[in-house]
């Protein structure tokens, strides 16, 4: 009688534990109109078309960027669909971007300041850099940790390139204590131990083209991105 009364209460306690964790755990679905007000960075431009947010580079960019309002802490996953959309276009994803002495502030530069400037604000920051699409830029697909412009947590890449152009690809970003992950169409491409994680900050999309005597600018799309946190 005992047995059968500890397995009710036990019972009890996990329906009430499961019941706890699905109120506390959070989904945030990132419309491409609020998509729209996010802080950009360099030259390009943005328009929203049926479901998707269009990036595209302008002519003198160096890399477009679009920075999200809200910092991210602790766990979360985040998913999207995305498309490069020129022959050139190199996706990259930064995540739990924040600057090197604070886990909870990012001072963002003016757009008129010079390529090389924004580069050493990019390369000063501690963030973990997704960078898989880089073909044009006689690349491979990489994932690093960036802790100072001369320091780096962990790097990896893979032996040769994984997305085509006009392609839409489903992404999936995840943080979970010490392990980062990313799979792309639900592969798993990268799968890191970080024994000293990020904490928190920003996430960032960034297009870039490819530059020289005939520059080709960067163009892409994305949609249904969702975050989902404690």
């Amino acid at each position: 009688m005992k047995t059968k009364k500890n397995n009710v209460v036990f019972t009890l306690l996990f329906i009430s534990f499961i019941s706890y964790s699905q109120k506390t755990k959070k989904t945030e679905k990132i419309t491409p109109q609020e998509l729209y007000t996010w802080q950009t960075l360099d030259k390009g431009k943005r328009t929203i078309k049926n479901d998707a947010l269009i990036l595209e580079e302008t002519d003198g960019s160096d890399g477009y960027f679009l920075i999200s309002k809200k910092r991210y802490k602790g766990d979360y996953t985040i998913s999207y669909k995305i498309k490069a959309i020129s022959k050139s276009t190199v996706l990259i994803t930064l995540f739990s971007v924040s600057e090197r002495n604070y886990s909870n502030k990012l001072s963002i530069p003016k757009n008129d300041i010079s390529p090389e400037k924004i580069w050493q604000w990019r390369s000063g920051l501690k963030h973990y850099n997704l960078t898989f699409n880089n073909k044009s830029h006689g690349n491979k697909p990489f994932f690093f940790k960036n802790l100072s412009p001369h320091s780096r947590g962990f790097y990896q890449n893979l032996p040769k390139n994984i997305v085509d152009i006009g392609k839409w690809y489903d992404v999936e970003i995840g943080k979970k204590g010490t392990r980062l992950w990313f799979k792309l169409n639900n592969d798993l491409i990268f799968d890191v131990q970080d024994c000293e994680p990020l904490t928190e900050g920003h996430l960032i999309f960034r297009i870039s083209g490819t530059t020289g005597d005939k520059p080709i600018l960067a163009k892409a799309a994305i949609k249904d991105i969702v975050i989902s946190y404690q």
